[in-house]
């Protein structure tokens, strides 16, 4: 690390009350009162200068950045058969608690001990989000003998790759993906564009009166499929053409974004910035806060939770799958999933073309080179340096920052803001194009990282908000970001309260990556302030997961 050639001034700890009173603030006062923190020596830091690094380039080795399955993904029901097969099966039907209803149809089924030709059959169920099941498949860390994933959307991308698919069944319980929208947006959505049609849903948020939420479709079957069905309402010939390309860029200037889960969906919703959402029937069906007030339609491919077989396996495990897709089939299996919330909408039928793995994959590439709309993204990482996070916390912030490089669009601009104690924050990197020069410093201002000392959280944030601001004359009308790294609460340097009224005031979405935050006040200061502004959300890792996370968060966010 080089002698740093910039300081600022000191601050005042537990600041927590902003001067100008307890009204939002605008984006004017917000300015004002920030920029006030600065001049008035509030807030004391250094810019320090860092060599680059380029060994990070060609280092992309997808299969290492997955977690240990075992501890990380841990199966929900564990067969002990002399054949048995282990099925991936999607998040909505399967929960590591084993209390969802797959869980429940495999150990009924583990339970009635059944046979081939006197050896006894079990399955063994992993839940595991598609999304991530692709990456662990297609990675070869970890193929099982059998996959459910929501839709076959999946199995044709996990085809494409060379590995060998064989349906088992085509439909283990019915389910759909769709639109939801709220019943006041809904009724004035059909006087003006009739039915519920994905090229009517286009229209409608292209001219401004429908602001419709979205799942990432890195890792959510709902926000591919939907994904998917966009495209080909664009293009209905080509849905990965650079006409669709134009047409999405467009689109996607109307639509917040992306949510990672369902569950951050609804908490958008709740917060009520959006008219409609993304979602699919037996979710909704599930989750309380949706039950009144809104307005489902189907569209896209069925979401019927189809049955693979992975790789060559033998005609025992075939046989075995054969014999559990049977024992779901049957009419008290169907009453099961019913309860549930499944086998609803079995009047829907999918028209729609069928696209191949190749396209599916085009179609992510296509979501994240136009998924900004053209409009250049503003980002500062903001990481944790204090005491707590030395060894394996900052060790695997600084990989997983490492890994996700390329994973940001180069279009972008980023800059990066360590912490420790009041005294001691440091701009590692001011905000520039994410160039192969800034790549490489990048790096180098990551590899410096080291521990010790206080936690002056939200000093830091403000002071990233400061480079956000002050990059704005050079570059207008960008998206702006904070992504905040961090192990533990805030003990040094301002408060929350004062920190959120500007942040808020200003608009700018903060992205909270919580290393193993135990303490419940750690993690709810973070996710207050990743509600603040559209887009911003909150993910608490374990160390084992955090490079795939992040990875995840990169691919949507920047």
């Amino acid at each position: 690390m080089k002698a740093a050639f910039r300081t600022g001034a000191v601050i005042v700890a537990a600041l927590s009350l902003c001067a100008c009173g307890t009204s939002d603030l605008t984006p004017d006062q917000a300015a004002e009162d920030l920029n006030s923190l600065i001049s008035s020596n509030t807030i004391k830091y250094q810019t320090v200068s860092h060599d680059p690094d380029p060994s990070w380039y060609g280092v992309n080795d997808p299969a290492s950045e997955l977690p240990p399955i075992d501890t990380t993904y841990p199966l929900s029901v564990r067969g002990d058969a002399p054949i048995n097969v282990e099925i991936f099966a999607s998040t909505e039907k399967s929960a590591a608690a084993g209390n969802r209803w797959f869980d429940v149809m495999a150990k009924d089924f583990n339970a009635s001990n059944p046979t081939i030709d006197g050896r006894r059959v079990s399955v063994s169920i992993r839940p595991i989000a598609s999304g991530l099941a692709l990456s662990y498949i297609t990675s070869g860390v970890h193929v099982p003998e059998a996959y459910s994933p929501a839709n076959n959307l999946w199995a044709a991308m996990i085809q494409s790759q060379g590995i060998q698919v064989t349906q088992i069944e085509q439909r283990l319980a019915g389910n759909t993906a769709g639109i939801l929208m709220k019943q006041a947006a809904y009724d004035k959505y059909i006087a003006q564009y009739g039915s519920v049609t994905m090229a009517n849903v286009v229209k409608a948020v292209m001219d401004g009166n429908l602001r419709l939420g979205h799942t990432d479709p890195n890792s959510s079957s709902t926000g591919l499929n939907i994904l998917t069905q966009e495209l080909l309402a664009m293009d209905p010939a080509n849905p990965v053409s650079a006409d669709a390309a134009s047409q999405f860029s467009q689109f996607q200037s109307h639509i917040p974004p992306a949510s990672p889960t369902t569950d951050e969906m609804a908490k958008v919703a709740a917060r009520g910035s959006i008219d409609a959402m993304t979602m699919e029937s037996q979710a909704y069906m599930a989750e309380p806060s949706l039950q009144t007030g809104w307005v489902f339609t189907p569209l896209g491919v069925r979401h019927d939770s189809p049955l693979y077989g992975l790789g060559a396996i033998s005609p025992d495990q075939q046989q075995a799958l054969r014999m559990f897709a049977d024992w779901c089939l049957q009419p008290d299996s169907q009453a099961s999933a019913t309860s549930f919330h499944f086998n609803l909408h079995d009047d829907y039928t999918y028209t729609g073309p069928t696209l191949t793995g190749d396209q599916l994959y085009a179609a992510l590439q296509l979501w994240k080179q136009n998924k900004d709309a053209g409009k250049p993204v503003l980002s500062v990482f903001v990481v944790d340096r204090s005491g707590s996070m030395a060894g394996e916390p900052l060790n695997q912030a600084k990989l997983a920052m490492t890994r996700s490089i390329i994973n940001i669009n180069q279009v972008n601009y980023i800059g990066l803001v360590s912490f420790s104690s009041d005294d001691n924050i440091t701009v590692d990197l001011p905000i520039a194009q994410f160039s192969n020069d800034q790549q490489d410093l990048f790096a180098g201002a990551v590899r410096d990282l080291s521990a010790g000392g206080n936690t002056a959280t939200n000093s830091a944030i403000l002071l990233a908000a400061k480079l956000l601001l002050d990059k704005q004359t050079d570059v207008p009308n960008a998206i702006e970001r904070i992504l905040v790294f961090t192990d533990g609460a805030q003990n040094a340097g301002l408060g929350l309260a004062r920190t959120a009224k500007i942040i808020k005031g200003l608009g700018i979405s903060v992205y909270g990556v919580g290393f193993n935050l135990a303490n419940d006040q750690s993690l709810a200061d973070l996710q207050s302030l990743a509600s603040l502004n559209e887009g911003g959300y909150c993910i608490n890792a374990d160390n084992d997961v955090v490079v795939s996370q992040l990875k995840s968060l990169f691919q949507s966010a920047l």
